[in-house]
């Protein structure tokens, strides 16, 4: 692979990595830093303030990072930066072994510059450590593939083991793996990568995931609007069919080659997946199909090389055309994250609670809605204050909250004001600063605006409002409560 396109690449995603990942943690990464600190391991995977979804080795490797350089932003994302930057280098190699140069950078260039997984590379999630598992295994397959010797099948062995607790939709890439093996021979091998991936799968799901599960998530999921089948997600789909047509015919006419094997490798997963979410088994948004990309990616490239080399277009003409497509996908994903202002906090807890911090009094009382309880136990701890009147709603929870109700549209009005007036009882009299989220799509899965019933129930009982501070997809409201009289 050219040189210059490798470094255009690895340097982009690194640079696309490190635009706004000093930004505020929100909700969805403050309950994954609050797990990662929690005093004990068991803490941190059986985490009481959330099911915990996050695979193991993800997060020890971030609860790792987090140790060693003290909690910040920066300090959270290492993890999944360090994953999105391995995920380019496995990649660049492993497609590099089936494709020509210039169409494996361009394979490279359509997984790491989409705009999830550049989202995810600076999210304390771990959709980007999903990213890189997939590559890696791809990159030993392929290797063992080439050449099936003792050495390289004890690299893929290696893979598969640290890949099922890195990520787990491994599970999605390992029947094609080890189908491959099976024929590719001896046989024994095949046993051996089932066994252990069989043998990781049911320690995990026996002591860590089972654990974890609650019906909340499957409505959760199934209420996603990313679920529903749009037009892209058709023709990807119709796509796999006619690559496994496309499979069958080249299995049927000939010994299968590497590549073959490689193509099959590629092929099972997105069939997996697509069977998978059709029987509403998993989950299929642009983040849990992250992990699939690649092998959709290369199996669409592998296509398109077959059929140019077929039609006889001059190598010089695709090496030209995929470089300079490259090199725009790489400028386009840069101007993308300026223009969007992907630098911005989804949600600034960092900003709402230091401004709590200096602004409210020592008599004042803090009421942190429910879905900010955990970015404001996150920046509080972070800031080293508590303040001394605290309290949380308890109603209008996110998913998923072990022992809460956090069904779609599960919030009503009754229910908020009678958790109010038990938390502030009438006749109360000081300043109450209210801190809840303004983003509309938690709001529009609880099925009603609790921040602003808030206040408006609190003005009512003759508590009119303060300032109205705006953070982003944040507010803070200071309620001025008077005596009773």
């Amino acid at each position: 692979m050219s040189s210059i396109t490798t470094v255009v690449i690895v340097v982009t995603v690194l640079a696309l990595g490190l635009f706004g990942i000093t930004r505020s943690l929100w909700v969805d990464e403050a309950w994954v830093a609050n797990s990662i600190q929690s005093p004990t391991l068991h803490g941190m995977f059986f985490y009481p303030g959330w099911l915990q979804v996050s695979p193991p080795l993800f997060l020890l490797l971030a609860r790792a990072a987090v140790k060693a350089t003290g909690a910040s932003n920066a300090a959270f994302r290492i993890v999944p930066l360090s994953m999105g930057l391995a995920a380019a280098v496995f990649l660049l190699a492993a497609s590099r072994r089936v494709l020509s140069v210039a169409l494996a950078g361009l394979a490279t260039a359509f997984v790491m510059f989409d705009l999830t997984a550049i989202e995810y590379s600076r999210t304390l999630k771990p959709y980007s450590g999903e990213l890189a598992s997939t590559t890696a295994l791809l990159l030993a397959a392929a290797l063992y593939f080439d050449w099936p010797d003792n050495k390289r099948f004890a690299w893929l062995l290696s893979t598969v083991a640290v890949a099922e607790p890195l990520s787990y939709p491994t599970v999605f890439l390992l029947p094609g793996i080890a189908l491959a093996v099976f024929f590719i021979g001896p046989k024994s091998r095949a046993v051996w990568i089932c066994a252990v991936a069989a043998g990781e799968l049911g320690a995990m799901y026996l002591f860590l995931i089972h654990f974890n599960l609650a019906p909340g998530l499957r409505d959760f999921w199934a209420g996603d609007p990313d679920n529903r089948l749009t037009v892209s997600l058709a023709v990807a789909i119709l796509f796999c069919v006619f690559a496994s047509i496309r499979a069958g015919l080249i299995f049927a006419r000939r010994k299968p080659a590497a590549g073959d094997w490689f193509y099959l490798v590629c092929l099972l997963p997105c069939l997996l997946l697509a069977a998978s979410a059709a029987a509403r088994l998993y989950p299929v948004s642009h983040r849990t199909r992250l992990f699939a990309l690649p092998c959709f990616v290369l199996l669409a490239m592998m296509t398109i090389e077959d059929f140019l080399r077929r039609t006889k277009v001059p190598s010089g003409v695709t090496a030209a055309v995929a470089v300079g497509l490259t090199f725009g996908l790489a400028g386009f994903a840069a101007a993308n994250q300026v223009i969007e202002g992907r630098n911005i906090p989804e949600e600034d807890y960092a900003s709402a609670v230091a401004f709590l911090r200096d602004h409210a009094a020592a008599s004042d009382l803090v009421m942190v809605h429910a879905c900010c309880k955990e970015g404001f136990l996150l920046y509080s701890e972070m800031l080293h204050w508590r303040p001394a009147h605290l309290a949380f709603g308890d109603t209008g929870w996110p998913c998923c909250v072990p022992g809460r109700d956090a069904r779609p549209n599960s919030s009503s009005e009754h229910a908020v004001i009678a958790d109010i007036d038990a938390t502030i009882a009438r006749g109360y009299s000081g300043r109450v600063w209210l801190l809840f989220t303004t983003r509309p799509t938690h709001w529009a899965y609880t099925g009603l605006d609790e921040g602003e019933l808030w206040r408006n129930h609190l003005w009512d009982r003759g508590c009119p409002p303060g300032p109205y501070l705006r953070f982003a997809n944040l507010a803070l409201s200071p309620m001025n409560c008077a005596p009773a009289r």
